[in-house]
């Protein structure tokens, strides 16, 4: 048996391993309403109490609206949390978690499993215990029907910016006109490109700060560095599957291999927070090793300008 036939064999078994793991699918919940209704960026559609929540807090799924890069209306899944009692005067201080890469399925939400939170959101607890309203979009595409703009930075902006205009909308939150951003790789890619727009785009709210942490920028040099490595290929075909369905002339079987394609996909399927998506993760990584792209993104179009 060959080389490329093995390594076949043991990336698909692992997918087979994979497939009867998932996280769970989106509910009624995230399906947008159709029409959507008319409404400024912010606007909730739809709100549902978590039942895991800090100590001392309570918290929500939220279903806001947003708007896409050209201006075309939304609905944008997330969540937040605001301290139990009355708030301040002028309302508390928000901070906006923009989170890091989980998938580019629609069932990668981080909303979707609300039991994770409180350790996915980065300090979630100290922040609401010092009087913080802690809100989290998931991203469009992530819980509401994709495809998902994988680090698109004026998509995962707005959603960022409307996210906290929906904290202010949510009456129990107590949520003020001041916020800060905060964000960690997609994330931090999100909370920069945010901090970027915030001024005319909520002209309304006042940022006081921006934190980003391990940005997913610098898209050349990251790609030329890590596409030797399988992280840097599994997060590289999460975003080739992503693009696939936004771009026009970005197919995939125009920038890899024939035998990658499939393996592709598949990570395109999958989700980082669950055990079957580690597995789904080193199947990939199998495979890829043996072949993966036949043209480089860095220099070919479209890729090369998305990545700009």
């Amino acid at each position: 048996m060959s080389r490329t036939a093995i390594i076949l064999l043991v990336a698909l078994a692992a997918l087979c391993t994979c497939a009867c793991i998932e996280p769970p699918s989106p509910s009624a919940f995230y399906r947008p309403p159709d029409p959507l209704p008319a409404g400024p960026p912010g606007t909730i559609l739809r709100q549902d109490a978590l039942s895991h929540v800090p100590n001392g807090a309570r918290g929500w799924r939220i279903l806001y609206l947003s708007s896409d890069p050209s201006g075309r209306p939304i609905a944008v899944s997330g969540v937040n949390f605001a301290p139990l009692g009355d708030p301040p005067p002028g309302g508390r201080p928000v901070v906006a978690w923009a989170h890091p890469t989980t998938g580019v399925a629609s069932r990668c939400a981080p909303s979707l499993r609300p039991r994770s939170l409180l350790r996915t959101i980065a300090g979630l607890k100290p922040l609401l215990a010092q009087g913080y309203v802690v809100v989290a979009t998931d991203y469009p595409g992530l819980g509401t029907p994709g495809p998902h703009p994988y680090l698109i930075g004026q998509s995962e902006a707005r959603s960022v910016l409307d996210s906290v205009r929906a904290a202010r909308l949510l009456p129990e939150a107590g949520a003020g006109d001041r916020f800060a951003l905060w964000g960690h790789s997609q994330g931090g890619h999100a909370s920069l490109w945010s901090g970027q727009i915030a001024a005319a785009y909520v002209p309304d709210l006042r940022l006081v700060g921006v934190a980003a942490a391990a940005p997913a920028t610098q898209f050349t040099e990251s790609f030329g560095l890590d596409l030797g490595t399988l992280k840097g290929k599994v997060f590289a075909s999460m975003a080739f599957t992503a693009w696939s369905k936004l771009f026009a002339g970005a197919s995939l079987d125009r920038i890899a291999t024939r035998s990658a394609v499939p393996v592709m996909e598949a990570l395109g399927r999958g989700c980082i927070e669950t055990t079957g998506e580690a597995l789904l993760e080193a199947a990939g990584g199998v495979l890829l090793e043996a072949s993966f792209l036949k043209v480089d993104p860095v220099t070919t179009e479209p890729w090369k300008g998305i990545l700009v």
